[in-house]
């Protein structure tokens, strides 16, 4: 099976290129149609030095064309459903996350019952036992008081 262990390499190359949040931000901003450095910069509130790293890590895994006009140069996406796709993870995650919320909520819940729930009868206290010898025996080692 050397192709599904090539087709394996590929996939975790894949996503290693994804997993950058502004490349995702790229991404995203892409989807909306080709644009520039200048323009990526202000929609994904990053430094054109930090777009401009993150389109050449995209065009690398060949996810990213470009297109010069004139002085411009304009970048728009190989595969139009990559935004799609992500979308679709977004909301995996997004499910994920409302299932661990609302197990939150619950042990929350749970966790105030038992606060809030009346105290529990408690035993009565046991009587005082009587001194037993050793502990007779302690008492007087101690110091006779001095008579004035």
């Amino acid at each position: 099976m050397p192709h599904r262990r090539l087709a394996q390499r590929e996939l975790a190359s894949f996503f290693s290129v994804l997993s950058h949040p502004l490349r995702l931000g790229v991404v995203f901003a892409l989807a909306q149609g080709e644009r520039d450095v200048t323009t990526l910069a202000a929609e994904t509130q990053a430094t054109q030095t930090a777009v401009s790293q993150a389109l050449a890590r995209l065009r690398a895994a060949r996810l990213v064309t470009e297109r010069r006009e004139a002085r411009h140069v304009l970048y728009a996406l190989t595969l139009a459903e990559l935004p799609a796709w992500l979308e679709q993870a977004y909301r995996l995650l997004a499910s994920e996350h409302a299932q661990v919320a609302a197990l939150h909520d619950v042990i929350e819940r749970a966790r105030a019952a038992i606060t809030e729930a009346p105290p529990r009868p408690t035993k009565k206290p046991a009587a005082p036992r009587p001194a037993t010898n050793a502990a007779r025996a302690s008492t007087s080692l101690a110091k006779p008081k001095r008579q004035t």
